[in-house]
């Protein structure tokens, strides 16, 4: 899974450091995720700085957080138009041939994200997979929404 925040025009540092820990604080501390987690940034980072750890150095945890220097086109319009930080999700589109074609299918997506007999450790069907990843996407969303309502985090970009 991925967390993608942005703006962040560079690949080597982080521009919205706020996003940035809020997601990480999220995922770690209140989903539980911290063992499976990790932040990506440019390929010259070293884990010191930020006091995150570099993906490639986590044997790609499954879940990362990290800055897209491109705004997918829902994104855009907040980041451009009212100078606003964004929050993504993303997962089942990373070479999945069928997003927002027509064979985009719930039987499809079910089918896509079956591990059950496959080498991933833990075995669970596509239903199970596409629940529980659904879940999680909505807990973590939920909370970046009442914790933005209460104390916004700005656009770290002048």
């Amino acid at each position: 899974m991925r967390v993608y925040i942005g703006p962040g025009p560079n690949h080597d540092r982080l521009d919205q450091p706020g996003m940035v820990g809020l997601s990480q604080w999220i995922g770690g501390d209140a989903l539980g995720l911290e063992e499976q987690m990790g932040t990506l940034v440019g390929l010259n980072y070293t884990a010191d700085t930020w006091k995150t750890n570099v993906w490639m150095d986590m044997d790609r945890p499954e879940i990362i957080v990290y800055e897209d220097t491109t705004a997918r086109s829902d994104h855009a319009s907040f980041q451009d138009n009212l100078g606003t930080v964004t929050v993504g999700f993303g997962g089942l589109v990373d070479g999945y041939w069928c997003y927002h074609q027509t064979c985009d299918t719930l039987d499809e997506m079910e089918d896509w994200m079956d591990t059950t007999g496959k080498d991933y450790g833990e075995e669970n069907t596509g239903v199970s997979n596409l629940v529980n990843s659904l879940d999680m996407i909505t807990w973590w969303a939920l909370m970046t929404f009442f914790h933005c309502d209460e104390k916004p985090v700005l656009n770290a970009i002048e």
